[in-house]
């Protein structure tokens, strides 16, 4: 995907974060992941699922004092990262309840309130 055909609604926040992903199937795969980068409408990730564009899944992070999010993602891009078997994939999610949502944008607005987040917390 170029830069130029970003067709993001959200800005991307620098997270490197535990990710649970379960793609469903015949038999439910489980996988651990680390996400990279997120947003309120979708998240980047590096896993070593074989997942492909339009592939679905179901995820769970735990946001360190805040609780559980989980929702569905579908994968919009994928590539390979080095010579291992982890690629870096793309995908559009949406969280299961609105106040998952409100957690998830309390997370990211954290990145953006420097020290004052420590003394301050929301």
């Amino acid at each position: 995907m170029s830069e130029g055909s970003e067709r993001r609604e959200h800005p991307r926040h620098e997270k490197d974060a535990p990710l649970i992903l379960i793609q469903k199937g015949q038999r439910d795969i489980r996988e651990g992941a680390l996400i990279r980068d997120v947003s309120l409408g979708g998240l980047a990730f590096e896993t070593t699922l074989p997942l492909e564009i339009g592939d679905t899944f179901e995820f769970a992070v735990y946001v360190p004092s805040k609780g559980w999010l989980d929702g569905t993602g579908r994968v919009c891009w994928t590539k390979p990262v080095g010579p291992s078997l982890s690629r870096l994939c793309g995908a559009s999610i949406q969280v299961r309840e609105s106040g998952q949502e409100r957690l998830l944008g309390r997370w990211l607005d954290d990145s953006s309130k420097g020290l004052l987040r420590f003394f301050f917390p929301v």
